[in-house]
């Protein structure tokens, strides 16, 4: 009885996580979002069978990890961002233009990155609602949706094949690269710039998940990271 109501849970884990984020798309509501959330549970839970600890998702050191999220976010926010002033790599604007587009035979199919969920919310906070909704996004969207998939699942998964510094530098690496949508925006040059400092950080939050061992830490100074970078630097909204 046991096994079948477990086998029902994971079955239903992993409907929903293919039957979520696929309304959501028909709604042209899209994001990183869709997949860090969705393939870790599929996999991790829906097909091996694993619990949410597996993916760092535990109760372990908690506050001490939200502390730590909470001030290395900031320092890491505010510093890179005045390091992407110093570089000139801020007030940049999003419009059609910026689009990724793929195309596979007959199928073609394109993302404004202005229609993005994020960019939507953040083009929308310009009040105090509007902050608060962008900060909650981005931590709990964004920060902890991103820590699940890139520290929890692939930097573990890594871990199991190299030392842990190699995991963490490969995941970083991996990290970083995902983010190509930004020479829709910035020059060849200037975005090999911006992918490394992504991957630098990536670090970071590797050896955050690492210590800990679990994603509260990274997750929460990705999050914090992210809205002080995308808010008040990189953009012009």
């Amino acid at each position: 009885m046991k096994i079948e109501t477990a086998i029902i849970l994971r079955l239903c884990i992993s409907v929903i996580a293919i039957v979520i984020p696929s309304a959501l798309l028909s709604k042209g509501i899209y994001g990183s979002f869709i997949f860090t959330f969705s393939i870790p549970m599929i996999w991790q839970i829906g097909f091996l069978g694993k619990t949410i600890d597996s993916l760092g998702i535990k109760i372990n050191s908690i506050k001490s990890s939200i502390l730590t999220g909470v001030v290395s976010g900031c320092l890491i926010g505010f510093f890179g961002g005045s390091l992407l002033k110093y570089l000139g790599i801020t007030g940049y604007f999003y419009n059609n233009a910026h689009k990724l587009q793929f195309s596979i035979g007959a199928f073609n199919a394109a993302f404004p990155l202005q229609k993005e969920l994020g960019y939507r919310l953040l083009n929308m906070s310009n009040s105090a609602v509007g902050v608060c909704i962008y900060f909650l996004f981005c931590i709990l969207i964004i920060g902890l949706g991103e820590e699940i998939f890139w520290r929890g699942f692939i930097q573990k998964k890594l871990s199991s094949y190299f030392s842990p510094n190699k995991s963490v530098w490969f995941t970083a690496i991996l990290f970083a690269l995902i983010h190509f949508y930004i020479f829709t925006i910035l020059p060849i040059k200037t975005g090999i710039s911006f992918l490394v400092l992504i991957a630098l950080v990536g670090g970071i939050w590797g050896y955050l998940f690492n210590y800990y061992d679990n994603v509260w830490s990274s997750a929460v100074s990705h999050g914090v990271v992210v809205f002080i970078i995308w808010k008040y630097y990189f953009f012009n909204h």
